[in-house]
């Protein structure tokens, strides 16, 4: 009975126990079972009221074995099924492998194929070198440009094709092996549930190990590895680089268009605004406010458009001299190889022989008899054509010679044929002057050859105030016997004459565009191209309707250009500028003072910008000091009187202020003639005009009411010393002067 009660308590303690458990103490239900069985037999052979009694625990606790041994039999069938499952793992990593294998092995054949290949490829191309620089063969190598040369070159730029190719194959049957590897690596590692021997394992890993470092080897055997490691490297940089050129593009478009919405966006608010003060206001008042802010944005596109007209023009301007430096430069070039073939032509097949020349030292004079003075007036000076000598010759060409035979008459002591030669040479030049005086180009060289001339006369009079600009050579070529002061004079009032004659030729040339150019010419249309209400269509002053400004620009350029190559001075080129806008601003404002149809706000604003055109003109030959743009202030001030305000008495305080360089007669006589662009634009009341004349009555001007477009500014010629050197100066033949003699 005590042994009883234990079993009993030992079974209900293992009845307690987690299905974890069951497969540990799965020997122990046997065991107890077999103990239950002695003690069974035991129990029965005692009493037979105790086996009835203790029956129903025992059958509990057969039963209790019974499902504890079926538990137990399908805990081994899962062991046996999860085993399985991981043989049947290993046996596809194992195929696995051996296909990875397999692969493997082929691909190293091709590679030894290929390399084989190239390695033939390579004797090949080393045999055929040497025999082609072999110089102990029997046959001699084939000569540059023959035919067996040219065959084995095509045949070597094939095999270095073929050799090319061969290399991208191998590379990309290594790169491909390395692949491989990285998944055969990959896939020998096997899952956590899979475990295998710790020796296989290292022994493994080793396999692994020495077969990475063999193909690691073999690979980068001929360093093509690196090769493609740079190659990525440099086409990752190119990508970076296009990357940052698109980052920056599409920067500086979201730059713009952030730029325009911030425009537009502004834009939007002021329509806005004039909107809802719009609304406020009457009809009338409505309507007066829309035409004027509508009259604003054309105002202010047309001068946008103006700006970006005058930017195009410079433009042209610069590639047209650029055309014609580069045309001058191929004439030269031309001009230069006919020279060269016809000197190959005429020189004789024979050898030449050179004849040595003394060097002789000139000293800047020209021996000329005194009965060949008018020979070389005719030629130097009645005969001469100034196109071709201003633009061949030295500048100043005729004076330097005229001078350097004063010098051999001072140096003679020949007082007769002195005076004779310069009295000469004043009566040439008046009388050409006289006979061509409308020729602006024969007008403006001999200005600038009679200033040159004397200006030699004072450089070289041997007077101290002009030797200081002199060399020590030009100081010792100075006059030694005569003095020739009253020559200074003469020769100067000659320039003043020349003067007057050069600006009464351009006159001439200047009148009949200016009108047309600067103001009956609409460059724009719209607001700048109105006419009046009310006036009929005048007939334009010149027939050419195509007449603008720039026409008038290119006349101005043709001037400057003329005077700089034919030697004009500088100063005298500013003056002769001057006297030129000032041509251009009173014969402008003269008409505009009679001219109704030309007084509006459209025309004031046309005016400026013509104005600012000429400006621009100056401003590009670094002519703004010169004065000519102070003449052009009364053109500027009416062009701002047709433009300005003219209701209130604050703004005729602004009129008189601003018109400092118009006369009264002429303020008033504009504000008459003012005739409003469109119908809704209001008069200038006579109040108004009563208003500006009281204010300006204690002026004290001239009450004349044109300007006076004959005025002609005094003139003066400063000194300018030459830096020519006299014996260095080259009579051409083209002017037919050999009977002059070089001393």
């Amino acid at each position: 009975m005590f042994l009883f009660v234990p079993n009993k308590i030992s079974n209900q303690s293992s009845h307690q126990r987690t299905d974890s458990n069951y497969s540990s103490i799965s020997s122990e239900f046997s065991q107890i079972l077999s103990s239950t069985e002695d003690e069974d037999s035991a129990i029965q052979a005692e009493d037979e009221v105790e086996t009835k009694v203790d029956l129903p625990i025992l059958l509990k606790l057969q039963k209790r074995v019974k499902e504890l041994e079926g538990e137990n039999q399908s805990l081994w069938k899962k062991l046996g099924k999860k085993e399985e499952a991981q043989q049947e793992k290993a046996k596809e990593v194992e195929i696995q492998t051996t296909f990875g294998r397999t692969e493997l092995d082929v691909e190293k054949l091709k590679r030894q194929e290929l390399e084989s290949e190239n390695k033939k490829l390579k004797q090949n191309l080393n045999e055929l070198r040497k025999s082609l620089t072999s110089e102990n063969s029997d046959l001699a190598p084939p000569a540059a440009g023959s035919l067996p040369y040219n065959i084995l070159l095509e045949q070597l730029s094939s095999s270095n094709e073929e050799l090319e190719l061969r290399k991208e194959e191998v590379l990309l049957l290594r790169s491909h092996m390395v692949r491989q590897e990285a998944l055969k690596h990959r896939d020998s590692v096997l899952g956590e549930s899979v475990k295998l021997d710790l020796g296989e394992i290292h022994s493994l890993q080793d396999l692994q190990d020495s077969d990475r470092s063999t193909n690691i080897h073999t690979l980068n055997e001929d360093g093509e590895l690196w090769l493609a490691y740079e190659g990525l490297k440099e086409t990752n940089r190119l990508l970076e680089t296009q990357m940052q050129e698109q980052e920056c593009l599409h920067s500086e478009k979201y730059r713009k268009l952030t730029e325009e919405m911030n425009k537009l966006r502004s834009e939007k608010e002021h329509q806005q605004k004039l909107l809802a003060t719009s609304l406020l206001l009457p009809e009338d008042a409505r309507i007066d406010a829309s035409l004027k802010h509508e009259i604003t944005r054309l105002t202010t596109e047309n001068l946008e458009r103006m700006e970006q007209q005058q930017k195009q023009d410079k433009t042209i301007r610069k590639l047209k001299k650029q055309l014609k430096l580069y045309m001058k430069k191929v004439e030269d070039l031309e001009a230069n190889a006919r020279q060269t073939i016809s000197s190959s032509e005429t020189s004789m097949p024979v050898r030449p022989v050179h004849i040595a020349r003394k060097e002789k030292e000139f000293q800047g004079m020209l021996e000329f008899k005194e009965d060949d003075t008018g020979h070389l007036l005719k030629n130097l000076v009645v005969d001469l054509k100034p196109r071709g000598v201003a633009v061949s010759f030295t500048p100043g060409l005729p004076a330097f010679i005229i001078f350097m035979c004063l010098r051999y008459a001072d140096s003679v002591n020949d007082d007769r044929r002195l005076s004779t030669l310069l009295n000469s040479t004043i009566s040439s030049i008046k009388g050409v002057i006289k006979r061509k005086g409308n020729d602006f180009e024969v007008v403006s060289f001999w200005l600038a050859n009679t200033c040159r001339l004397m200006h030699c006369l004072k450089q070289y009079s041997g007077d101290e105030v002009f030797m200081v600009h002199n060399t020590a050579k030009q100081n010792e070529q100075c006059l030694a016997n005569f003095e020739l002061t009253e020559y200074h004079q003469l020769f100067g009032d000659l320039a003043i004459q020349i003067y007057r004659q050069i600006i009464k030729s351009m006159e001439n040339i200047l009148l009949p565009l200016i009108i047309p150019c600067m103001l009956e010419h609409e460059a724009e249309q719209g607001v700048l191209g109105s006419k009046p209400t009310g006036l009929r269509k005048r007939s334009p002053s010149c027939p050419d309707e195509a007449l603008t400004v720039e026409v008038l620009l290119q006349r101005l350029s043709f001037f400057h250009t003329t005077m700089s190559q034919h030697g004009m001075d500088s100063d005298i080129i500013k003056q002769v500028v001057k006297q030129q806008f000032y041509i251009i601003s009173a014969v402008t404002l003269n008409n505009l003072l009679l001219r109704k149809d030309m007084c509006s706000w459209g025309k004031g604003l046309q005016i400026r910008y013509n104005v600012w055109q000429l400006d621009e003109w100056l401003s590009e030959r670094e002519l703004s000091g010169c004065g000519a743009k102070e003449t052009l202030e009364p053109l500027i001030q009416a062009a701002q009187l047709l433009q300005i305000k003219k209701n209130t008495e604050a703004d005729a305080k602004a009129i008189c202020s601003m018109c400092s360089s118009l006369t009264t007669a002429q303020i008033v006589k504009i504000l008459t003639l003012y005739t409003p662009v469109i119908e809704f634009e209001e008069r200038v009341s006579n109040t108004f005009i009563i208003t500006i004349k009281n204010l300006l009555k204690d002026r004290a001007e001239s009450s004349n009411l044109m300007m006076d477009a004959k005025k002609i500014f005094s003139v003066t010629f400063p000194f300018t010393p030459s830096s020519v050197a006299l014996e260095t100066i080259q009579i051409p033949a083209s002017l037919n002067l050999g009977f002059l003699i070089r001393v």
